[in-house]
C-alpha cells in the first residue's frame, strides 16, 4: 500500500508540475502577442506630416520643391487658377487636385530618364490660409479647410457688420487678380454666384456711402 501512495504522490506531483508549465507557457505567449501587437500598430500608424499626405493641392497653394541633384532648388511656385505650376527647364504640370506622392511621383516622371539618370523630388507646402479685410465683424486671417467660398468666409469672419455693402465684394487672389461677387445674389444663388476662396486670397467686403 506504501509503495501504491507513493506512485500516486509522484502522478500527482508530475501532472501539476505540467500544468503550471503550461500555464506559464501561455502566459508568456499572451504578452509577447499583445506587445508585437503594439508595435505592429505603432508601425500602422498615421505618418509624419499626414494632412499633407492626404490632401490634395488647390490653386493658391505655394509649393516648395526640392531637387536632389541636376535643378536649381528650392523650387517656389503658387498653383495658378487652372491648376498647373512651372518647373525647371520651361517645363509644366498640373498639381491641383494632386496628393504629395502623387505630384512627386509625375514631377520625377518629366525628368527621368529623358534630363536626368535619377531624381528625387520633394514638394512642401505652407500652412492655407486666407484673409477677410473691410466691412466684417471678425475681419483676420482665417484657416482654409476644405471648400472655402466668398459668403463662407464672411461667415467665418462674425457675418457682415452694419456699414458693409453687400454687393460689392472683392476676391483679391494671390496673383494680384480682382474677382467681384455680389453678396445678395450669391446668399439668393450660391450656385451661380458664389465663388471659391483659394490659398492666400484675399475676400474684402467694401462699405456702403449712405
Amino acid at each position: 500500500m506504501a509503495n501504491k501512495e507513493m506512485n500516486c504522490r509522484r502522478i500527482i506531483s508530475w501532472g501539476v508540475g505540467v500544468c503550471l508549465s503550461l500555464l506559464l507557457f501561455g502566459l508568456q505567449l499572451g504578452c509577447e502577442t499583445t506587445g508585437s501587437s503594439g508595435a505592429d500598430t505603432k508601425a500602422m500608424g498615421a505618418p509624419a506630416n499626414q494632412d499633407l499626405v492626404n490632401t490634395t493641392f488647390s490653386p493658391g497653394d505655394k509649393l516648395t520643391i526640392d531637387f536632389d541633384q541636376g535643378l536649381p532648388t528650392p523650387w517656389q511656385q503658387v498653383i495658378r487658377e487652372d491648376g498647373s505650376i512651372t518647373l525647371p527647364l520651361n517645363k509644366s504640370v498640373v498639381a491641383a487636385g494632386k496628393r504629395k506622392g502623387e505630384l512627386e511621383a509625375e514631377i520625377q516622371e518629366i525628368y527621368v530618364p529623358k534630363t536626368l539618370r535619377r531624381l528625387t523630388v520633394n514638394v512642401r507646402t505652407e500652412e492655407r490660409s486666407y484673409f477677410v479685410t473691410g466691412e466684417v465683424r471678425l475681419p483676420g486671417q482665417k484657416a482654409h479647410t476644405g471648400l472655402i467660398t466668398a459668403m463662407k468666409a464672411i461667415g467665418a469672419a462674425g457675418d457682415f457688420n452694419d456699414f458693409a455693402n453687400k454687393s460689392s465684394i472683392e476676391i483679391i487672389r494671390a496673383n494680384g487678380e480682382k474677382v467681384h461677387v455680389n453678396g445678395k445674389k450669391a446668399l439668393k444663388d450660391p450656385l451661380k454666384y458664389d465663388l471659391p476662396v483659394y490659398p492666400g486670397d484675399r475676400v474684402h467686403v467694401n462699405r456702403r456711402f449712405f
